[in-house]
């Protein structure tokens, strides 16, 4: 059920039970009932004096005054208060009683009277309202009864109002809490988010948007780890980029840059969805080839070598080396890259040797890597000696 559905009683779970409880708190009993509608003829014939005189105690207080701020409101206020005292004497405390006081609270709570402005103005009310009862009884004890009764009933009706300043008070405490817990959980999302993005950063590099050095070591030794737990092959591939520096010196940076971009963008398409492209210094990428034995991180690369080739206006070539391990016995992750290294090292002496700057060449020599497994005859198959052509723009 909406909150808009239900009572204020309802809202603030006050049970018959409840309300029975707090009668006798205040010792407020059916004689009591009794003796206030015994009092109502009398309170009406003075209601217009006893509401004048309770209102000119009001505004006799600059800070009340303040509150009712003009003749107006005070006027409005003068034909809630009538209909509010005529209540006070009906003899019936029910479920509407009840809900009718609430109200009350609420509304003085909604217009800003903090309790000791609506407690103030109680003792007020009991004042004014006494004086009316000993304007018209002479015997001491039907007065003081009259009294007593007036007084239970304001006490009672003071914490039926009190109850509903809590109860908005904590209402507001927990849309707070519930638009702080929002704000948080947002302020904790955005913050996952940024951190994300930051990690991300941290490990992508700036210039060509493939995995950097530091995400290198990190994908390595996860790869390392997942290979040697099930037992199967890691390969990787080590690109070096020939004459690099000679490209920057004689067509500059930018040609520099774009030529890098150019190849990170040729490995991301050779590479499978499993392989992770990284550039691990200024020309230098790797490529992780997780399950992958020689033979396949061979074909791997020659298929690189042919998409450079394909490259129109590439000016220089490039070197490439090859290592494995596993799938039973493995290296360590220095001793892949060192490996790999060493490979690339081998196919960019081959390269200088044919004189042949503008090519890809790919390792052709085949040795095992300490601690890793002897290739078998599929590893060792390669392709014909030549290395494969990256541009004939070199000519």
């Amino acid at each position: 059920m909406r909150i808009v559905e239900q009572t204020l009683r309802a809202q603030m779970e006050l049970s018959d039970r409840e309300i029975e409880k707090r009668k006798a708190l205040f010792d407020l009993t059916d004689s009591d009932a009794k003796i206030l509608h015994s009092c109502r003829s009398i309170i009406m014939e003075r209601l217009d004096s006893t509401v004048d005189e309770f209102y000119a105690r009001q505004i006799s207080d600059p800070e009340t005054a303040l509150l009712i701020g003009d003749v107006e409101t005070l006027t409005r206020l003068k034909g809630a208060m009538r209909i509010y005292i005529l209540e006070l004497f009906g003899g019936v405390y029910d479920e509407a009683y009840i809900n009718s006081r609430l109200r009350v609270g609420m509304v003085h709570w909604r217009i800003g009277v903090t309790p000791k402005y609506f407690l103030s103005a109680l003792r007020r009310l009991h004042v004014a309202l006494c004086s009316a009862i000993e304007e018209a009884l002479d015997n001491p004890i039907e007065i003081h009864a009259r009294k007593e009764a007036i007084l239970k009933i304001l006490f009672f009706d003071f914490q039926l109002v009190f109850d509903t300043y809590i109860n908005a008070l904590s209402a507001k405490v927990n849309v707070a809490k519930e638009e702080a817990d929002d704000y948080a959980k947002g302020l904790e999302e955005q913050v996952t988010r940024r951190t994300k993005q930051l990690r991300e950063l941290s490990l992508t590099d700036e210039l060509t948007d493939v995995n950097n050095k530091r995400a290198f070591t990190d994908h390595a030794k996860r790869e390392m780890a997942t290979a040697q737990r099930t037992k199967t092959e890691l390969a990787l591939l080590f690109i070096d980029i020939n004459d690099f520096k000679l490209l920057n010196d004689t067509l500059g940076h930018q040609a520099g840059d774009d030529l890098l971009i150019n190849v990170a963008q040729q490995l991301q398409t050779t590479a499978r969805e499993t392989d992770v492209v990284c550039r691990i210094g200024g020309d230098e990428f790797c490529v992780l080839l997780p399950n992958t034995g020689y033979a396949t991180a061979r074909k791997l690369a020659e298929r690189f070598a042919d998409l450079m080739h394909e490259e129109a206006g590439v000016p220089v070539g490039a070197s490439v080396g090859i290592a494995a391990t596993g799938p039973t016995s493995f290296c360590t992750v220095e001793e892949l890259l060192k490996a790999s290294d060493e490979s690339m090292y081998r196919a960019k002496q081959r390269n200088k040797k044919q004189g042949q700057p503008g090519m890809v060449c790919i390792d052709e020599e085949l040795e095992p890597i300490v601690g890793s497994d002897a290739p078998t005859n599929d590893d060792a198959a390669v392709t014909d000696d030549e290395p494969v052509a990256l541009s004939q723009s070199a000519d």
